[in-house]
């Protein structure tokens, strides 16, 4: 491979024979957050109201479904395009490819310290080990060693069992916590409404609203994965049977679960459902708090090996455009060596990081909204108006279509105002004090810095 080859090298090898068929890709667009959004579908759907939070998850889905159509439609016009940022440059410029780049590829390499930490956390809470005792970052540092093993899986024509296992761990998740919500009562239980939720402090009601639509946006985000993952499927077009797999599973697991929690324990489930107080299931020990974190484990386990694949693609085309992208051992500590920066940063940023609950909604809303929605509809308004201005050209009366226009407006007005929802929620919590999050660096035998805020 001489290096011009190498460098339009894409990000899955749909070369190698190893194909991914639409529904393997729907369930890893599903499994893509599943196992993180599972914890907290009940703290969604109780802070939006039954109503309220049924009604957010189908329009952001939808939103997001639309958003990721429009990516793959231009993908087919230009099959080249391996990535977002490649997207962005064809359709509109450089400009737009370094915008492309910096928001999807930021939001990888932000979100593995959260997955990281996810992992540790969830080893932690079946139980604690011998001499690493109750420091969450000790246990980072074991897991951190697998996590690092995930990121030589190079491709998302390789990822097929491991999110298979991911599926059935976020299918063990849904299941243990739905016996345990029938098992257990949850005292005190605080209905929840059908609208909104119960907070009689108007700024602290609009923010818990925040917070359920921050959820809602950060649980099911297929443009992330859109023009990749359609590239390593023998029939790209059969990616919208993908989607709509994908955003099926996410619309059940929002309605159905997410009630069935609520309705047993009330509005004051916690943020992550395994820190509600006052519920029985969740205490070391439990079977069921043993089942739900080993599910849990496993399932965000995979979810870092996902954000790393497109990543560590990245740098590995980025500073080595000639690798040759064989299994040898020397090719194999190559490509390790590729994915040690992002690694690094990743542990490091977990490990000092005040508040990991914080830099996931910053993350979230800097990040997502933008991909999900925004950026695929600047993109696809630009591309509607090549085509037709190409048609006019050539003598061919084929305008915009009204329908095309109202997609694209709503689908970007849907964009805007998950940003505004997601940064009000990120904002919101640092701003009042019976939301803010202790902030700590270190651990008590260790402790750098350490604010609760009291």
């Amino acid at each position: 491979m001489d290096q011009s080859e190498a460098r339009t090298a894409p990000l899955v090898q749909p070369d190698h024979g190893h194909h991914v068929g639409w529904k393997s890709a729907g369930i890893i667009l599903f499994t893509f957050a599943a196992p993180s959004a599972v914890m907290a579908v009940p703290f969604a759907i109780a802070n939006a109201g039954y109503a309220g939070g049924m009604i957010l998850c189908i329009i952001l889905t939808w939103a997001s479904v639309a958003g990721a159509n429009m990516l793959l439609e231009m993908k087919l016009l230009y099959p080249h395009c391996e990535t977002l940022g490649d997207l962005g440059k064809e359709v509109i410029g450089r400009w737009t490819q370094i915008w492309g780049n910096v928001i999807q590829l930021g939001n990888f390499c932000l979100f593995m310290p959260c997955a990281l930490s996810f992992v540790a956390q969830s080893l932690y809470s079946i139980g604690t080990l011998g001499p690493l005792g109750d420091c969450i970052d000790y246990y980072v540092w074991v897991v951190a060693g697998i996590c690092l093993l995930s990121t030589q899986v190079r491709s998302f024509d390789n990822v097929n069992v491991f999110t298979t296992i991911a599926f059935l761990c976020s299918i063990g998740m849904v299941v243990t916590m739905v016996v345990g919500a029938f098992q257990y009562e949850h005292t005190p239980r605080i209905p929840a409404q059908w609208f909104g939720n119960p907070e009689p402090d108007p700024g602290l009601r609009l923010i818990r609203l925040a917070s359920g639509f921050t959820i809602n946006a950060w649980a099911f985000i297929p443009a992330f994965l859109t023009v990749e993952l359609s590239t390593c499927m023998p029939n790209p077009v059969d990616f919208k049977k993908s989607l709509l797999l994908a955003g099926g599973l996410n619309v059940v697991l929002f309605v159905i679960v997410g009630s069935i929690v609520v309705v047993r324990w009330g509005y004051n489930v916690g943020e992550v459902i395994a820190i509600t107080a006052g519920v029985g299931a969740f205490v070391p020990g439990n079977v069921i708090n043993t089942l739900f974190n080993a599910f849990q484990l496993g399932g965000n386990f995979v979810c870092y090996m996902l954000d790393s694949v497109p990543l560590a693609r990245f740098c590995q085309e980025t500073w080595a455009p000639n690798f040759k992208d064989t299994w040898t051992m020397p090719d194999i500590l190559r490509y390790l060596g590729y994915t040690l920066p992002t690694f690094f940063v990743a542990l490091l940023l977990s490990t000092f990081a005040p508040s990991i609950d914080t830099l996931v909604d910053f993350v979230t809303a800097l990040t997502i909204p933008w991909v999900t929605q925004i950026y695929p509809a600047v993109l696809y308004w630009k591309f509607l108006h090549g085509r037709a201005a190409d048609n006019i050209e050539c003598g061919l009366e084929d305008p915009i279509k009204k329908s095309e226009k109202i997609t694209v407006a709503l689908v970007f007005t849907v964009g805007c105002i998950s940003f505004c929802a997601c940064m009000l929620k990120a904002v919101g919590y640092l701003a009042l004090d019976e939301l803010r999050p202790s902030f700590q660096i270190g651990c008590n035998n260790w402790l750098i810095w350490k604010w609760s805020g009291n």
